[in-house]
Parts: C-alpha cells; sequence; structure tokens
C-alpha cells in the first residue's frame, strides 16, 4: 500500500504559495511573550511607556520585531480582505450540489489511528501496515473496538465529524460504512486509519454554512474565493494587462517591458522573472501568482488608511517593543543577576519565614549501625552544603555501605525525617540500608537564597519591573 501522489501539483504548489501570503507562524510566540508581560503591567500606559523606551534605544529597527510584525500585518489583512457575504453564496452553493448528489450527513466515529509522516520510511509504513491488518483481523473475531482503540490508536474519543472535517480517502470509506459498521485499514495523507461509524445525522444547512465560512477565515482563502476576491480587487485598482506581452512570455518563458499595471504602477517582465526565481511552477502558475500577490499588496498598503486597522498594528507593535524592553531590563537581569538575588533575599529574608519548622540535614542510609555512626561523625564536620558530598570522603569498602541524602524537609515530604525529626509515622528501611540517621537541626526559614530561588526569582522579577517602570514614568 502506498500514499498516493498527490494530482496537479502546479495548482496545489500555487494553492499552498497563496495560503503562505498570509501566514502567522511568527505570531504564536510573541503574543504569548507579550501576553506575559502585560500581566506583571500596571495598565496600558506602562505598555505605551516601555514600548518608546525601546524605540528610543532602537529595538524597533531589529530584524526579528520587523519580521512579526510584517506577518502580523499580513494575518490582519486577510482579516479585512476576507468578504463574508461571498464566502456565504458559496457555502451555501457547495452544501447544494452535495446535498443534490449524495445527501449530506454528519457521522459520529471512532477510529484506531496512527499518524505517518509524508516521508516515511518504506520499512516503517510496512510495519504499520502489518499491525494495522493484525488488528482488522482481531476485530473480525470479534475483539472489541474502544479496548483496541484505546492501546493503538492516537486518538481514543468518537467525534461528529462533516465532510469538511475529512480528507478525500476518509470521507471515500466512512460515508460508505452503515451505522456500526467498520471499515477495512487504509492510508491517507494522515496516516493509516480504521474507522467504525456509531452514529448518524441529517447535516443542517445553516450549522453546514457557518463552519464552511469559519474555515474560509481560518485558512485565509480556498481557490473560489481568492479567485473572487482578486477579481474584485482588480477592479477596484484598475488592472489592465498586456496581452501581447503575457502571450509572448506564455511561449518563450520571459519577456521585457510592462505586463500589467496595477494601482496606476508598471509591473514588467523583469521582475516576473525575479519572482519566478524563487517558484518552481510553470509560467502559466508563475504568472497567476505573481498577479495574485502584487493585487493582494497593493490593497495591504492601501490598508494603511483605515483607521481601525492602523490601530490594530500600532497595538501589537506596541506590545512587542515592551516586550523585548521588558526582557533586556528585566527579565533577563532577574534570571542571571546571582548577586542581585543573593542581596534582594538578605532583605528581604522575613518574607520567606516558613509557618511550620523545616529541617534542614542529611539523611544517612546505612548498612549497620556502626557505619552509620561512622559517617554520621563525617558529616557534623563538614558545612552543610557539602554533607551529600560525605562519601566521596570515605574509603570504598564504607562508601559501598552508605547513601547519603540531603535537603530542606517539612512535614510528609520524606518518610525518615517525619519519623526522626517529627515523630509521625514510620518509614519503610531502604533495601541494603536497614539503618537511618538524620543530621540537621529544624528551622524557621531559609538561610541560603538557593533554598528558595524559584519564588526569589518571581519576587526579584517583580521588584526590578516596578523600579524600572518608576524610572519610566518618572521621565514622562
Amino acid at each position: 500500500m502506498r500514499i498516493k501522489k498527490l494530482k496537479y501539483k502546479g495548482r496545489r504548489a500555487l494553492q499552498s504559495f497563496l495560503l503562505c501570503l498570509f501566514s502567522f507562524f511568527l505570531m504564536t510566540t510573541a503574543y504569548a511573550q507579550s501576553n506575559r508581560t502585560e500581566s506583571t503591567l500596571k495598565s496600558q500606559s506602562d505598555i505605551e511607556l516601555m514600548a518608546k523606551a525601546a524605540r528610543d534605544e532602537g529595538l524597533d529597527k531589529s530584524e526579528t520585531f520587523q519580521q512579526i510584525l510584517n506577518a502580523f500585518r499580513q494575518e490582519l489583512a486577510g482579516k479585512y480582505l476576507f468578504d463574508e457575504q461571498s464566502a456565504t453564496l458559496i457555502a451555501n452553493d457547495t452544501f447544494g450540489k452535495i446535498t443534490a448528489k449524495k445527501g449530506d450527513k454528519q457521522l459520529l466515529i471512532r477510529q484506531i489511528f496512527h499518524a505517518l509522516p509524508q516521508h516515511v520510511m518504506n520499512n516503517e509504513q510496512v510495519k504499520w501496515q502489518q499491525r494495522m491488518d493484525s488488528i482488522s483481523k482481531a476485530l473480525a473475531n470479534g475483539a472489541d473496538f474502544e479496548a483496541l482503540m484505546i492501546r493503538y490508536s492516537e486518538t481514543s474519543t468518537a467525534v461528529w465529524m462533516r465532510r469538511l472535517d475529512m480528507t478525500d480517502e476518509m470521507e471515500q470509506v466512512a460515508f460508505a460504512l452503515r451505522k456500526g459498521q467498520i471499515s477495512q485499514p487504509f492510508l491517507s495523507p494522515l496516516g493509516f486509519h480504521i474507522i467504525q461509524v456509531i452514529d448518524e445525522r441529517q447535516e443542517d444547512n445553516e450549522a453546514y454554512v457557518a463552519a464552511y465560512v469559519q474555515r474560509i477565515k481560518e485558512k485565509v482563502y480556498p481557490n473560489r474565493e481568492i479567485a473572487q476576491q482578486i477579481d474584485k480587487l482588480k477592479q477596484t485598482y484598475s488592472f489592465t494587462e498586456n496581452r501581447q506581452a503575457v502571450n509572448r512570455l506564455y511561449r518563450e518563458g520571459k519577456v521585457s517591458g510592462t505586463l500589467f499595471t496595477l494601482g496606476g504602477k508598471d509591473f514588467t517582465g523583469e521582475q516576473f522573472a525575479r519572482f519566478a526565481h524563487a517558484y518552481p511552477l510553470n509560467v502559466r502558475l508563475q504568472y497567476e501568482a505573481f498577479v495574485t500577490k502584487n493585487v493582494l499588496d497593493c490593497e495591504v498598503n492601501h490598508l494603511d488608511e483605515h483607521p481601525d486597522y492602523k490601530q490594530s498594528i500600532q497595538d501589537l507593535a506596541n506590545r512587542l517593543l515592551a516586550q523585548e524592553a521588558y526582557n533586556k531590563h528585566v527579565r533577563m537581569p532577574s534570571q542571571t543577576d546571582e548577586i542581585g538575588l543573593q542581596t534582594y533575599f538578605s532583605t528581604h529574608q522575613k518574607d520567606y519565614r516558613w509557618s511550620t519548622p523545616r529541617f534542614r540535614g542529611a539523611i544517612i542510609h546505612a548498612a549497620d549501625k556502626k557505619t552509620a555512626k561512622k559517617v554520621s561523625k563525617v558529616v557534623k564536620k563538614l558545612r552543610n552544603v557539602e554533607w551529600k558530598e560525605a562519601e566521596r570522603l570515605l574509603d570504598d569498602k564504607t562508601r559501598r555501605k552508605v547513601f547519603v541524602e540531603q535537603g530542606v524537609y517539612g512535614l510528609g515530604v520524606n518518610a525518615f525525617v517525619d519519623e526522626l525529626e517529627f515523630k509521625n509515622g514510620k518509614a519503610t528501611p531502604m533495601q541494603g540500608y536497614p539503618v537511618a540517621l538524620t543530621v540537621g537541626k529544624k528551622v524557621n526559614g531559609p538561610d541560603d537564597y538557593r533554598e528558595v530561588r524559584d519564588q526569589l526569582l518571581q519576587d526579584y522579577e517583580h521588584y526590578l519591573s516596578e523600579e524600572w517602570l518608576s524610572g519610566l514614568r518618572k521621565q514622562k
């Protein structure tokens, strides 16, 4: 069994190119970081102060910032360009044709599924083909579908699915099954499937249209939608084509001079050649992509005149720049300034006192009492930060008969500390080390900043943030 080759490679490549025009892959991390920064701030005015500080330092000139902002501009442009009325008409038309030809319904399905990458090694595909065949035989012999799904599948819940949610391969198999039937194993571009139809219900036209329109929004445009949108934009920006030059381009693969005029600007064969170099399609598809890109670029450039669009760009730029400045002046120093952390701890030590005492010390597990006492004498002579290293000071014979652990333990953290120091419960001796002793003392708070490092990092970051923002506010 082989994964089917995709047809019309050129058109798929063109479609991928068009979708990539509005890709937003850089934005996820940027949004997460900027939202985390905003959670630490007092007000929107703080974000604007931080953004101004970033611009004063030239952080807005960085390549990464420009890439992220441009990606956002394209994504936002896609939303502004989206024509919901046209998309709804297409959705209704599509639903009507499907219903007329096949009848339409939603299926409640569950599946035994294993994902395979597109470029999977042949031996891996063969291995899973054999495994899925074995699972299919077991199902035919009465094995429980749910039990095999839990054991072997990467999905383990039943879901309602419509044709929009399925690959062509899955749609062909699923809609040919009756309720309760189980398919043979089959391969889609996603991987191997065995599916069972549990229930079915009629598709609702309104719900289908809503889902279709939302899918268009998420993926920007399918081919039909972008074609209609491009036609509208061509009229808006007075697209005029030099058919003689375009026909010569189709025949010879290159041409000089003007190919078309858009928004009062000429686009030439030389510009097309530079564009086509990066897109290895046939000439006609390259030309379609070249026209589409420039039509959309023309609209995006004019969107700067839209107040809401312009404000959205400005708001994101401020958040991103605030994040960059915050990282530089607060987050990075708070994570790397060990002297600052230690100083902050020493002046706020009382804030880190514990509500109940804890035991700071070492737990010695030994093969016998004599060894335990011998090791405890060594431990007591060392500084507490070296207790765990006591084993290296022992001779080989003794070292094999002892295990030392150390830390700060509250009640309920370590069974041996609970028994020996807090007189609570009884610990089960470690195998091979039946004797346990403790060396140390109960304390009410940390002596060393490293004992509360995680909390201290948060507090020190907050402290640096307040100090920095206070300075910015005074400069306002």
